[in-house]
């Protein structure tokens, strides 16, 4: 009997179950997920309007924007057009530099052709180099022009206007490579362009490369390029 008692008596009382509350246990993580989702969103607002608009926002086809093209006369100014992605922008041709600051200087102005690869018309390697994304106060109006650059597809035309002629490419392949293969960038036999930007977006990890050919007017028709090759790194390349 007296066993019983004393276990009887150092039996512990029950602990009573904690209380599950929303303000401490729920709101903080809340909180920081707003918060992760807010900072996100400013920073790559124009990319998610641009993923938003061409999934799901009703557009002119790429074959109205192409017949349009088509039917206006060249560009006495230069220019880059891609119907697949909605691209329409200008390119600077006057910046010869590798230099980093001197090319994301210019890529406030449009997309930028890249130090002294080949010019429009020539054969080599006529290089492009554009953003895809960047900061919504940094100065410029082309941060995003290419963040829809990995939606484009084998076969998909590419028009170039320069002093008043019209070029036009069909991109014939794509890669991701390390920001230090330069090798993209090198010259070629046929007049070909090679279109350059920063991947994943809103880093500078790796790049993405679109190949192209021209086939207007005739490859055969281009000039020797005055250019000699180079064996310039483009990890430094702006994103």
């Amino acid at each position: 009997m007296r066993k019983a008692q004393t276990a009887k008596k150092s039996k512990k009382p029950a602990q009573p179950k904690a209380k599950v509350s929303f303000r401490q246990n729920f709101l903080p993580v809340l909180l920081g997920v707003l918060a992760f989702v807010g900072v996100f969103g400013l920073l790559n607002a124009q990319w998610i309007i641009a993923q938003a608009n061409y999934h799901f926002a009703p557009q002119v086809s790429t074959a109205e924007i192409t017949k349009a093209i088509v039917a206006k006369a060249p560009n006495n100014n230069s220019e880059l057009m891609i119907p697949s992605i909605k691209v329409d922008a200008p390119i600077v041709m006057n910046e010869p530099s590798y230099t980093e600051w001197k090319v994301q200087v210019a890529l406030r102005k449009g997309v930028v052709h890249f130090g002294t690869t080949a010019q429009p018309g020539q054969k080599g390697n006529m290089v492009i180099v554009g953003h895809s994304s960047g900061q919504l106060w940094a100065p410029g109006n082309y941060k995003f022009v290419f963040t829809l650059l990995n939606k484009m597809r084998t076969g998909d035309f590419i028009f170039l206007d320069y002093n008043g002629s019209r070029y036009i490419y069909r991109m014939t392949s794509s890669e991701v490579i390390d920001p230090t293969n330069f090798a993209v960038i090198q010259p070629t036999d046929d007049p070909e362009l090679t279109l350059i930007t920063c991947t994943p977006v809103g880093t500078s990890k790796n790049r993405l490369v679109i190949h192209a050919k021209q086939i207007s007017p005739k490859p055969d028709t281009a000039v020797a390029a005055t250019t000699s090759s180079q064996t310039i790194d483009i990890s430094k390349l702006p994103h």
